[in-house]
């Protein structure tokens, strides 16, 4: 059982820590606009680059929750209109919806994991060497799941990024109002498939330190399992 509880923790631990990089990178208005200059065409919807700027401010502002629709300044009149379509606009809540989802996970299950170890450790404050074991077991071993999921779905998208692309959004949404027409919708003219793919592998680029954390508990439960044999044996 309480193997079970320290495991149930790190994977808490470990998704929290990645929803809160998800979430950060979603509402990164220099991020988004840097992908756009590299990736956006949408000079047949009459929407230059040095707009883009504003469209990357007033999408990432709505998705963090500062602002209460996506709207841009008119360039002739100076006033503000929606900067998309009704159904662009439905999908961008539905959005918005999943980035206040990662937002809670992220400080709801950040602050599970620090209360709860916390208690356990006051619990077994007498017995210091074996609550560090026990936790950088369970920890250990979340990662090392985790690890095998995100190794099979980097396979997966550097082999068939769109095949990946799809099924998540398929998961992700109840309705196909993400199924838009670059030609016609100026949300997906905006982000074309390579700039999800870039994106993905900025995210990707930004959960390394974090990966890099899991590997070390690995490494560290393996080390702390070779002490306690070789110790038992003596």
């Amino acid at each position: 059982m309480k193997r079970i509880l320290y495991l149930c923790l790190g994977l808490v631990g470990f998704i929290s820590l990645l929803c809160s990089i998800a979430a950060s990178s979603v509402t990164n208005e220099a991020l988004m606009k840097q992908g756009f200059l590299n990736y956006s065409q949408t000079a047949h919807l009459s929407v230059p680059a040095g707009r883009y700027g504003d469209y990357a401010k007033a999408i990432t502002h709505y998705l963090d929750g500062k602002t209460a629709a996506v709207q841009v300044t008119n360039p002739e009149s100076g006033e503000l209109e929606n900067a998309f379509s009704d159904k662009e606009n439905a999908h961008l809540a539905d959005v918005r919806g999943i980035v206040t989802a990662l937002k809670i996970v992220r400080w709801a299950g950040g602050g599970l994991v620090i209360g709860l170890l916390a208690f356990l450790y006051f619990r077994h404050k007498a017995q210091p060497a074996q609550f560090l074991s026990d936790a950088v077991r369970g920890f250990a071993l979340s990662a090392l799941f985790l690890l095998l999921i995100t190794t099979g779905l980097t396979v997966w998208g550097a082999v068939n990024f769109d095949g990946l692309f799809v099924t998540f959004h398929k998961l992700s949404f109840s309705n196909d109002l993400w199924l838009l027409n670059p030609n016609t919708d100026l949300l997906l003219a905006l982000m074309p498939l390579n700039f999800f793919i870039w994106y993905a592998g900025e995210m990707g680029k930004s959960m390394l330190p974090v990966l890099g954390m899991m590997l070390a508990l690995i490494v560290a439960w393996l080390k702390i399992g070779k002490t306690q044999k070789e110790t038992e044996t003596k």
